[in-house]
């Protein structure tokens, strides 16, 4: 495949939209430099909304007041930040604390309405390889993702049977309950909730599914395969169905589980902004008891931003995306600080960068969350992902995608970061329940 072709089934209209969507939320980031740069950045991100609406990128993106903020107000509060794009990086605590590292070991999913082809899993091949990335002694969450609700009852027995083979050799698991509903039921928020008890029923018997994730960045509205904020009712989706898990598992006991939701930075800041309003507007205190966690989806050079500059770096970028969420989005959503951040979602591409350079990032990003652990609350990190889901493609393909965001290529091959990030979990993780007994 040359860097120009694409893949039956994807959707370059959304490639469009995910890259005018980059470029809002980089202007809507860039420092002002002087007197005048506030205004002019607020003109800038006006052009803009006023484009991504007429292109259809992003519906009534212009509606809304785009106001930018000079340095004098960084740290400034939610109230007075309604797009929440100051600069919210502080310097990090002195005191740390392990952190519950996982890792995503299925396929990728690519942004749009459709999946591109990719290479087959191997599920044996897949464990072993979790297998050998968790050291001994240190706890290890595999992550499955895309248990869709259209899926049916098909779907929860298809994850009952990967939960228990991972379970079976020692790790723990966190489940992805995806929205994603059948025609029919779009909307259908009752008929929603009995699906997630009926998840939480069956794979919460397991001890070791330890967390699920309800719904799937309900910030974006234009990618139905990746993430749920396109389907009627998405965000009463989000709330009601944490606080239906999270009766559930206090119904049949499952006391080892914890609920939340993700949220993928800096996608539209009007949306993004307008879900933890949804949020702290109809999710009351039962919703507020039943959270466990809030999930970054984070992806700096891929997304957000969609290039590392000169000059820049991961711990700062990963300092400001946790600091956006912990001190501005959160209150809006009236969660509290005691709510721990879970970083869902974190990768690094080797379409543009060498497997050395992913591994280096990789480093930079898992120190850094460590660094701010207690600073903003930052209590588990999974990497995305296990493996990369093509074995070639074109560069521009491949972010959309998540396609070589892997720590082993396609045919399970590790890269230099699959050596890193076990190294890292040794040095920087949680411990595990028996190693803990014996010290």
């Amino acid at each position: 495949m040359n860097r120009h072709s694409w893949p039956p089934g994807y959707d370059r209209g959304v490639h469009r939209r995910i890259l005018a969507a980059a470029a809002l939320t980089l202007a809507a980031a860039a420092p002002s430099t002087t007197a005048a740069a506030p205004s002019t950045t607020a003109a800038a991100l006006s052009a803009t909304a006023a484009a991504l609406s007429a292109t259809g990128a992003v519906p009534n993106a212009a509606a809304t007041p785009i106001r930018a903020l000079p340095p004098a107000h960084a740290q400034t509060t939610a109230a007075r930040d309604p797009l929440c794009m100051a600069n919210y990086a502080r310097p990090a605590l002195p005191k740390t604390a392990p952190l519950r590292f996982g890792i995503d070991p299925g396929l990728a999913g690519s942004a749009g309405t459709t999946q591109i082809p990719t290479v087959p899993d191997n599920p044996v091949k897949a464990r072993a390889a979790v297998r050998r990335l968790r050291p001994k002694g240190r706890v290890l969450v595999v992550r499955l993702n895309r248990l869709f609700w259209s899926d049916g009852n098909k779907g929860i027995v298809r994850f009952k049977g990967m939960a228990s083979a991972y379970t079976r050799q020692g790790d723990e698991v966190e489940i992805q309950i995806r929205y994603h509903p059948k025609p029919a039921d779009n909307g259908n928020i009752a008929a929603w909730t009995r699906y997630v008890r009926h998840v939480v029923d069956v794979l919460g018997a397991n001890p070791r599914v330890v967390a699920m994730t309800v719904t799937n960045e309900v910030n974006i509205t234009f990618s139905p395969n990746t993430s749920d904020g396109g389907y009627k009712r998405a965000q009463d989706a989000l709330i009601d169905g944490i606080e239906a898990a999270r009766a559930e598992a206090r119904k049949r006991h499952y006391v080892q589980l914890q609920f939340g939701f993700t949220y993928a930075y800096r996608i539209v800041p009007a949306t993004d902004a307008a879900l933890f309003n949804y949020i702290g507007a109809h999710g009351g205190p039962r919703f507020r008891r039943a959270l466990g966690f809030i999930g970054l989806d984070f992806y700096p050079g891929t997304v957000y931003p969609p290039v590392m500059l000169p000059g820049d770096t991961y711990r700062h970028e990963l300092a400001q995306a946790a600091g956006v969420l912990r001190n501005c989005y959160a209150p809006m959503g009236k969660i509290g600080p005691r709510t721990p951040i879970w970083i869902t979602e974190n990768g690094i591409s080797t379409s543009k960068l060498t497997p050395e350079q992913q591994a280096s990032a990789l480093a930079q990003l898992v120190k850094a969350a460590h660094a701010y652990s207690r600073t903003f609350g930052i209590t588990d990190y999974r990497w995305f992902n296990l493996r990369d889901s093509v074995s070639s493609g074109s560069q521009m393909l491949s972010g959309l995608a998540f396609a070589f965001d892997g720590l082993l290529r396609a045919n399970y091959v590790p890269k230099p970061s699959f050596g890193v990030y076990r190294g890292l979990i040794g040095a920087l993780g949680k411990r595990s329940a028996v190693a803990r007994a014996v010290r």
